[in-house]
């Protein structure tokens, strides 16, 4: 079928939305909406040593992931297009309609949306798992999802096609914890 890139185990949060892959991670310290425009304000002490904005996923045209948001949930689960970064790389902005909302503490996870797609993402439950998986886009849950892992039942869903985005897959699962073993074929 192709290579297969075994990329290890996904945790997911109970209640929030996970993607299996992304980029490098960095923490978010805070947010603002201003005029449709959402800047978010990055962990400067969370970003690799030496990594550039290509590298985190602040400059401007790249796509960034957004997930774990605990204050502004509505960027969870989403993809978004950068539109604007500073020159220490530590802020973006993106295009983001929403009332105005004042510089706000908040954490989360951002990582650049990588652009590699593939033939098969397969998913896969340790037989000994308790607690059940949801694999959906960006929006996954427990009363919304395209496949449920569970031992009892299933415990493994491959996504076939000839260009599957893995950044656009996530998982949200009922119990804190609870992981997938997560394989990517080219």
């Amino acid at each position: 079928m192709g290579m297969m890139r075994l990329l290890g185990s996904i945790s997911a949060t109970a209640g929030t939305p996970t993607p299996i892959f992304t980029g490098t991670v960095t923490a978010a310290v805070s947010f603002a909406i201003k005029s449709n425009i959402a800047t978010i304000i990055l962990n400067a002490s969370s970003m690799p040593v030496g990594y550039s904005a290509g590298q985190i996923g602040a400059s401007v045209g790249q796509q960034v992931t957004l997930w774990g948001f605990s204050t502004a949930t509505y960027f969870n689960g989403k993809t978004v297009t950068v539109s604007q970064s500073d020159s220490t790389f530590n802020k973006f902005s993106f295009p983001f309609t929403h009332i105005d909302v004042v510089s706000t503490a908040d954490t989360g996870n951002t990582a650049p949306a990588p652009f590699q797609h593939y033939r098969a993402v397969r998913l896969e439950c340790s037989p000994s798992a308790t607690h059940t998986v949801y694999v959906g886009d960006g929006t996954v849950s427990s009363s919304q999802y395209m496949a449920a892992l569970n031992p009892a039942f299933q415990n493994f869903v491959e996504i076939s096609g000839d260009n599957i985005p893995a950044d656009r897959i996530f998982i949200d699962t009922d119990s804190t914890g609870t992981a997938v073993q997560v394989s990517l074929v080219y």
